[in-house]
């Protein structure tokens, strides 16, 4: 049973994740997240040993909460062209509405993260190998699939979020999930 954490870890993690997204992990300071969540040095040290504890513990909860709310909104397509679609709609939107954490998990992954995507990928596959077996996808492999499926999405939204790129259009979007249902589709 998970423990809801408190609400001075809370603080801290929301506090880093802005500054470490803004400003770098190098650059920032447990001082600047401490000022910014308004609590002691103490209270810090009490949830983290340091910078680099708190900075995989913010990636470790962006990538918890990317995945959760992936597999929900996969989960809640019945047909695999909806569910496919969904999930390049919701990978952009997602990093739209989570603009930091969507930074910090494209600068690299937590510590944990092994563990967590072997969890989450079972989830992803078990949607996915029901729907190959119905005939309704293509029957790939994991790496092939998300190449094709999130691939092109996921370099659109990394521009947009590191280079300054005007925000993909819903046009856009369209656009891309038409081709990774186009390319995961079994053909006909």
């Amino acid at each position: 049973m998970a423990t809801t954490p408190s609400p001075t870890r809370v603080r801290l993690l929301d506090s880093a994740l802005q500054r470490f997204a803004n400003d770098g992990p190098l650059a920032t300071t447990l001082d600047d997240v401490r000022g910014d969540a308004g609590t002691s040095v103490g209270a810090v040290y009490h949830h983290f040993p340091d910078k680099e504890a708190l900075y995989d513990a913010v990636r470790e909860r962006a990538l918890a909460d990317f995945q959760e709310a992936f597999a929900a909104e996969l989960e809640a397509h019945a047909d695999a062209e909806s569910g496919v679609r969904a999930i390049v709609v919701f990978q952009v939107r997602w990093c739209a509405d989570n603009p930091a954490a969507a930074k910090l998990l494209l600068s690299g992954r937590p510590s944990r993260a092994e563990l967590m995507n072997r969890e989450f990928f079972a989830r992803i596959r078990g949607w996915w190998r029901l729907h190959a077996h119905y005939g309704a996808v293509r029957n790939l492999d994991l790496l092939v699939l998300y190449a094709l499926w999130l691939g092109p999405s996921m370099e659109l939204t990394r521009h947009w979020l590191t280079d300054d790129a005007p925000a993909p259009r819903p046009s856009q979007i369209n656009t891309l999930a038409d081709a990774a249902w186009a390319a995961l589709k079994e053909p006909e």
